[in-house]
């Protein structure tokens, strides 16, 4: 529980959205499977498995993660789904964390209206 004192209305929502959304593109398994989908273009959850080395109860948590965040898309087929990775949306947070590791202040709306 944070107690900050603020002379503004603070949305706690939005700081929890934007903490995940930290720590879920900052483990080292979910950086090694998005470099994995920006090498491959995509790829399916076998492919996946295989060359990011990890199981598959592990990589369901990690893109379960990933496409919540919005940096991995899911795109279902017959015969399974295949994942991307969203280039933009991946800049966009980019930008915001080298933005709040500086300890600027910026405006969000500056990035992205849909960024935490």
């Amino acid at each position: 529980m944070h107690t900050w004192i603020t002379t503004r209305p603070v949305n706690t929502e939005k700081f929890q959205k934007a903490i995940f959304i930290l720590e879920a593109l900052s483990r080292p398994k979910a950086r090694l499977i998005l470099q994995v989908l920006k090498e491959h273009r995509g790829a399916t959850f076998l492919e996946l498995m295989i060359y990011a080395r990890v199981t598959g109860e592990e990589l369901e948590l990690y893109l379960e993660q990933l496409c919540e965040t919005g940096v991995v898309k899911k795109e279902e087929s017959e015969w399974q789904p295949s994942f991307f990775l969203d280039e933009t949306r991946l800049s966009v947070l980019a930008a915001c964390a080298k933005a709040l590791a500086r300890g600027s202040t910026f405006s969000v709306s500056t990035y992205s209206r849909d960024v935490p």
